[in-house]
């Protein structure tokens, strides 16, 4: 599926992109336009003459001489292309990001992110990463699996690396944006949004709901009371008011009651918020604005120069601009005439991400394809499950857990009292314990808090890089069962089982994506059947 949405859906969007600050660059340094014709991507220049014939399948605009294409193959690949619309960098990749400070992230099949160079020579991988971002001021933001995550569930940790793959802030932010002006804005553990320095020391404490980038001294910060503006050392210039900023050169692009307008740096509106929708100035002349159904264009003072009659209107690119009109898009010149008459089928997501923020794309992080086994396994533990042991008692498990009788079963003695509780984006467990936690008195079924317990099973299923790949996270397991022998006799291709003086453990691979654990004591074995 192609990455088109509504303009204002992208707006919405934008607004919880801490990635996306609004840069002040303009969009005149775009020579050649991303538009859809039939079935694939071409490139046009500003006079809208054919540049790169149609052929793929997905594009991005070109920064610093290269863009990245996805082929329009069987099985399509992501490469870059130079401005002569020839592979710089092959078409070899399952993803990748754009180029940023002069390297990507590139992710090949079953492998963790990559950085490459302008040449795609490979610079460093980060094997355990799941997710990357590109590069802005030297440093990339990447998270991990958080593996000391407590059982109640898991959490994603943030950090940087640098251009030698050498980490300098250690994962441990909830969320980050990027660097800028010496600058990033991070989720705490505790909550809110602040800001650290290239050594991750806090510079302004948390305290907002969200926060973008600094530029030119400045940064976008949302709290309670809406949108306001920020110095560097985290003092307000423009207290909170809007439901939406962001900055446009020396002003700041601005929604406020639904509609969109702008303010000078000192938070006074210089346009009257009226537009339904907008794009920013970006140092040109003109603003692409929406009135009722139809777009046109303002002038910095607010007046239209153009008469709303588009279905969508980009800003200027030179002395064009993309608009829609009968589904098609075409190019008018300074004065609303057409240059070249609507005949391109569509343009990208990623375009006018660009052209709102000056800088921004929505090909900027890469997940890894690499199925991690580590945290899994750290995440079962055999010889404590849930906390637990084999001499535990009905009462302990409701502590521990936070339970009460009736999530136990009267007439069985299996009790299923996790489900599909997630361990990483590949892999969820369910846990179950046996014990009789119900005894008949009188003929009625008293539960039984000082019930023995006769065994656990864990059932973990595994979906995205983890499919078809259980018995790879059942090896894995093997492995880590220090302490443990393994009973060869008892042992098969799809079951391993496992003892030490005290327990059992068997590992059966139930499906290709799922496998179950069962834990019991060395003198009640004959549970095990129930287990599998």
């Amino acid at each position: 599926m192609k990455r088109r949405l509504h303009f204002f859906a992208i707006l919405i969007a934008i607004c919880f992109i801490s990635s996306c600050g609004g840069g002040s660059k303009g969009v005149s340094e775009i020579k050649l336009i991303p538009v859809e014709s039939g079935d694939y991507y071409q490139y046009i220049d500003r006079e809208g003459k054919i540049a790169i014939n149609p052929q793929f399948s997905r594009v991005t605009i070109f920064r610093d001489g290269l863009a990245l294409v996805r082929s329009s193959y069987d099985e399509p690949k992501w490469g870059f292309i130079s401005e002569d619309g020839l592979y710089a960098i092959a078409a070899n990749y399952k993803d990748a990001t754009v180029f940023g400070d002069g390297l990507a992230w590139v992710i090949s099949d079953n492998a963790p992110p990559t950085a490459i160079n302008t040449k795609g020579k490979i610079q460093f991988t980060l094997q355990n990463a799941e997710i990357v971002n590109v590069f802005k001021e030297g440093l990339a933001a990447f998270c991990i699996m958080d593996t000391n995550v407590s059982k109640w569930g898991t959490k994603l940790r943030w950090g940087f690396v640098d251009k030698t793959g050498q980490v300098k802030i250690d994962p441990q932010f909830l969320n980050t944006g990027n660097f800028s002006d010496g600058k990033c804005a991070v989720e705490f553990e505790n909550g809110g949004w602040g800001y650290i320095d290239k050594k991750g020391k806090t510079i302004i404490d948390p305290q907002f709901i969200d926060a973008k980038e600094f530029i030119d001294g400045k940064a976008v910060v949302f709290s309670d009371g809406g949108a306001g503006v920020i110095n560097k050392k985290g003092k307000y210039v423009i207290k909170p008011q809007f439901s939406f900023m962001v900055k446009d050169g020396d002003k700041y692009l601005i929604r406020q009651n639904r509609k969109f307008g702008w303010c000078d740096k000192k938070g006074k509106i210089i346009i009257n918020p009226q537009f339904e929708e907008a794009f920013p100035f970006r140092g040109g002349k003109l603003a692409a604005v929406r009135l009722g159904e139809k777009w046109g264009y303002i002038d910095s003072k607010g007046k239209i120069v153009i008469n709303p009659q588009f279905d969508k209107a980009l800003p200027y690119v030179g002395k064009l601009a993309l608009v829609k009109s009968d589904g098609k898009y075409g190019l008018i010149d300074a004065d609303g005439n057409y240059e070249e008459n609507p005949q391109f089928d569509g343009i990208t997501e990623e375009l006018m991400l660009y052209m709102f923020h000056g800088s921004c794309s929505d090909y900027e992080s890469v997940q890894t394809d690499l199925f991690n086994v580590i945290p899994i396994v750290k995440r079962i533990n055999v010889n404590t499950p849930e906390g637990l042991s084999l001499y535990s008692k009905i009462s302990d498990i409701t502590t521990e857990l936070y339970l009460g009788e009736h999530n136990f079963s009267k007439y069985w003695n299996r009790h299923t009292l996790i489900n599909d509780r997630q361990i990483t984006y590949d892999a969820e467990f369910t846990f179950s314990v046996f014990a009789n936690a119900y005894e008949e008195v009188d003929g009625d079924m008293i539960f039984n808090p000082n019930a023995d317990i006769q065994g656990y099973a864990y059932r973990i299923d595994l979906s995205g890089r983890g499919n078809g790949k259980a018995k790879d996270l059942k090896d894995a397991m093997e492995r880590s069962l220090s302490g443990y022998k393994k009973d060869n006799i008892r042992s098969t291709e799809a079951m391993s089982v496992f003892k030490n003086e005290k327990q059992t453990v068997i590992l059966y691979v139930s499906s290709s994506s799922s496998i179950v654990i069962g834990i019991t004591s060395n003198q009640n074995e004959a549970v095990l059947e129930d287990i599998l």
